[in-house]
């Protein structure tokens, strides 16, 4: 299964996960590229909903009409 790559230069391609990975545009050694994981949406935690946006927003027109 082919894993994504980055060099120090900013190159990014996908490779054969190996030991030692070379950037093919510079030569440059590589690191596998670290995914952020989806737990963000699996969280119990609650913050402002989409309701308090709406309704912050509404006030700030209001103020703006008056």
């Amino acid at each position: 299964m082919d894993k994504t790559y980055k060099c120090r230069n900013g190159h990014r391609f996908k490779r054969v996960e190996g030991d030692r990975v070379t950037c093919p545009t510079c030569n440059e050694p590589a690191e596998p590229v670290k995914w952020n994981a989806v737990d963000d949406f699996s969280s119990t935690k609650k913050g402002p909903g989409i309701r308090d946006s709406i309704g912050s927003v509404m006030k700030t027109i209001k103020d703006g009409f008056n």
